[in-house]
């Protein structure tokens, strides 16, 4: 009779395990986070993890660039978009239990403000002008600014903004993320995996999934068995290989999300010959970036025309390259007296799908120029530090960030605090266009500034854009409901996960 009762215990919990199987979804991915604040990580894998766990006053529509409401039900501008008053949602908890209210709201604005220039630099860049923040309840918030912002609510979007418990946040360390999110932080085993669990107490109404474990595979070879042999639910396509193979598998979904991510050709404009356009504009004569970027991505990205992605800046109106022609770029060197060729250097980072072949591309047609390319491949780190002091010629490299034109040619082409400006490149007729463009709210006016200024970049030739990913992900098709946020973060609060028939 014991035995009996003994393997009716097993059976039942044997079942209960593979229910929790089941309902929930190994997610493989080749880096592992670094920093689970979202205040401070400014890398992919981490803000994938914190678009889950936390939210902000207002958030970005699955799988769109536009703006909806969220821990914030409605807002109201006056003063000409200086003051912006917003009503919070009641009811909501975060994951410790606290209540989220217009204190939680003050003291993650406030205490993030005041140390702005050391750990919180993203938020240094977003919210430079504001001015105050204040409420006069429990759920309103009125946030003024020193002048108009187009940009605000975007920035507001931000994993910089994003609301944390003040207890929680408050604690030195170990950190621990609590948020509002749809799943709460469970584990992290470092280098291996990061678990969430579902939030049963999360206002928008109880999510599907019971358990998300992000699991850490740097190899792409064992990523691909692993979503072939059913072991793990999803995982980012990362080659033209991987995509035929697993395209052809019946049992497999492919989902496809534009990207708005620009990687280019950089050049040093303070070292020469680089100061001189001609030299930088005979690039654009080496590369064939249609018949490039199709042999090297097949199908994961799409030569890029202009610097803004074309979900980012709809205005901006597609048009051909240059086109691939050695003769012209002959002329060009000639023009800058260097017909006889000279030696450069060509920075790029190791590991990086595709970047290799497009730097071998880059140094044989140079050398039919009679431009000799020396190749330096380093790990990211390094090589963000090599380029922010200078030490490059040419420089290969990507960047994405928040969906406005901002956001992503401030950053990179003005000297301002925080900048990421390695073509050492500044235009004063570019800069006053930037800074106009970031209070300028007519929507027309400011396509039109953006508009000017890309005329600008195309006429300098500071860099050369040279590709947009398309985020592939490949997934068992039992998943339904994936969505993703405008950098590519895969979010899992709509997710269900058929049971095995």
């Amino acid at each position: 009779m014991r035995f009996v009762t003994l393997l009716f215990v097993f059976l039942i919990a044997g079942n209960c395990l593979c229910a929790a199987e089941y309902n929930s979804i190994i997610y493989l991915r080749p880096t592992d986070a670094i920093n689970l604040n979202p205040w401070q990580a400014d890398d992919f894998y981490s803000n994938e993890i914190a678009d889950n766990i936390f939210e902000g006053l207002v958030r970005f529509k699955k799988n769109s660039t536009s703006v909806e409401p969220c821990l914030a039900t409605s807002w109201s501008v006056r003063e000409n978009g200086k003051c912006w008053h917003f009503v919070l949602r009641r009811g909501v908890k975060f994951h410790d239990n606290s209540p989220f209210n217009a204190q939680a709201v003050l003291y993650s604005f406030q205490s993030r403000l005041e140390k702005k220039q050391t750990l919180y630099q993203r938020l240094s860049f977003l919210f430079s002008f504001i001015t105050d923040i204040r409420s006069s309840d429990p759920y309103s918030v009125e946030i003024t600014l020193d002048r108009p912002y187009a940009p605000f609510l975007i920035a507001l979007a931000d994993s910089a903004a994003f609301i944390q418990s003040p207890p929680a946040a408050g604690k030195s360390s170990p950190y621990h993320p609590v948020g509002t999110g749809p799943f709460r932080f469970s584990s992290w085993s470092k280098g291996r995996s990061l678990i969430l669990t579902r939030n049963p107490d999360y206002w928008a109404g109880r999510v599907s999934l019971e358990k998300i474990i992000f699991k850490v595979m740097p190899d792409s070879l064992g990523r691909l068995l692993q979503i072939k042999n059913g072991s793990a639910d999803m995982a980012l396509i990362q080659s033209g290989k991987e995509y035929e193979e697993l395209s052809r598998r019946n049992e497999i979904a492919i989902l496809r999300n534009p990207s708005i991510t620009t990687h280019y050709l950089a050049f040093n404009t303070k070292k020469k010959p680089f100061d001189r356009k001609e030299i930088r504009a005979a690039f654009l004569h080496i590369i064939n970036k249609e018949k490039m970027i199709k042999q090297i991505f097949q199908k994961l990205a799409v030569p890029a025309y202009g610097p803004l992605p074309q979900p980012l800046f709809p205005a901006a109106k597609t048009t051909l390259p240059n086109a691939f022609n050695l003769e012209a770029a002959r002329a060009l060197l000639k023009t800058a007296g260097m017909e006889n060729g000279f030696t450069c250097s060509l920075y790029f980072a190791a590991g990086q799908e595709g970047i290799q072949e497009i730097a071998d591309r880059l140094a044989v047609f140079a050398k039919k120029i009679k431009i000799n390319i020396k190749k330096i491949k380093l790990p990211f780190a390094e090589l963000i530090k090599i380029s922010e002091r200078g030490e490059h010629d040419l420089l290969i490299m990507g960047w994405s960030t928040g969906p406005d034109p901002d956001f992503f040619l401030y950053p990179l082409f003005t000297f301002s605090a925080g900048n990421s400006n390695r073509f050492f490149y500044e235009n004063p007729e570019l800069t006053r266009l930037l800074d106009l463009g970031k209070t300028t709210l007519d929507v027309q006016k400011r396509n039109q500034i953006y508009l000017e200024a890309l005329v600008i970049l195309k006429k300098d030739v500071p860099w050369i854009p040279l590709f947009h990913l398309i985020d592939t992900m490949a997934c068992s098709k039992k998943i339904n409901g994936l969505g993703f946020t405008p950098l590519g973060h895969v979010l899992f609060r709509d997710v269900t996960k058929e049971s095995k028939q």
